[in-house]
């Protein structure tokens, strides 16, 4: 075999491969870099709009169900407001005044009511006159499940707080058909928890509130308000149409500027009325 033809690489040829694969390595590398730095700013982006998503459609869901015209808006703040959400729900079937407290027994529509429940119901009174129809509220002191109304499963209630001014017999001071609401007492709006911004909930009697969305901007992160009709801002809660929120979120991952990623959401909620 012929040996004197061969030859290898050169020192130079040696060096120039290894420039070029540090090169390419390199490039490579920053591709991968970049590659990621986009997947978590574009994941950070995406947790943002979800939890703003996720806090419209609970402030929404609550919103959407209170009367401000009948009492439901207790307190309105820039930050925070206290409202009267409906829970249970249910229509009178039958009155029973010969007992004392009286008792309802109630179609229920939605959750069962409970022993202890904070209970709104309309009493129509004179069905001529709409001037005297009202809702008297307290709280429920005993229950019974599994009764029947007209074939369908019911609960009878025990409501101390029912009563009538009405001289017919049977008294027809709360009807038959007529609604019945019951409610918890919540402050809605901006807490701090651990450290970190959310928009939470806190129920009356509850020094803790529970976090629903977050972690949000530390400051402006919840804000409301509160227009009228017209489209204008009042302090008046009974003349509340529409409830604007905003919410605001900021991530500690930055972008590309070195700014953090942050976004924003903007919505009128129409209560009833």
């Amino acid at each position: 075999m012929n040996v004197q033809g061969r030859r290898g690489f050169t020192l130079v040829e040696l060096l120039v491969v290894l420039v070029l694969g540090t090169f390419i390595l390199l490039a490579t590398y920053q591709t991968l870099a970049t590659n990621t730095r986009v997947y978590a700013a574009n994941s950070a982006r995406t947790l943002g709009q979800q939890a703003l998503r996720a806090g419209v459609a609970v402030l929404s869901g609550e919103l959407r169900e209170i009367s401000p015209r009948e009492g439901d808006l207790i307190e309105m703040g820039p930050d925070s407001l206290r409202i009267r959400a409906q829970r249970p729900y249910g229509l009178v079937c039958a009155v029973d005044y010969t007992s004392s407290p009286p008792k309802l027994n109630i179609l229920r529509v939605g959750p069962e009511f409970t022993a202890g429940d904070s209970l709104f119901v309309f009493h129509d009174n004179d069905v001529d006159r709409a001037s005297d129809d009202e809702w008297f509220g307290g709280v429920v002191t005993a229950v019974t499940s599994n009764t029947s109304c007209a074939g369908f499963l019911s609960q009878t209630i025990t409501v101390p707080f029912v009563g009538t001014t009405a001289s017919a017999v049977p008294p027809d001071s709360v009807r038959v058909g007529a609604p019945t609401r019951g409610f918890d007492d919540f402050v809605m709006g901006q807490y701090q928890i651990d450290g970190e911004t959310y928009l939470g909930r806190r129920g009356s009697g509850n020094p803790d509130p529970d976090p629903l969305v977050g972690p949000l901007l530390p400051s402006g992160g919840v804000s409301f308000r509160y227009l009228d009709s017209q489209g204008n801002v009042t302090a008046v809660d009974t003349l509340v149409s529409q409830i604007e929120v905003t919410l605001r979120y900021q991530s500690d991952m930055k972008n590309f500027q070195s700014q953090p990623i942050s976004d924003s959401v903007l919505v009128r909620i129409y209560p009833r009325n």
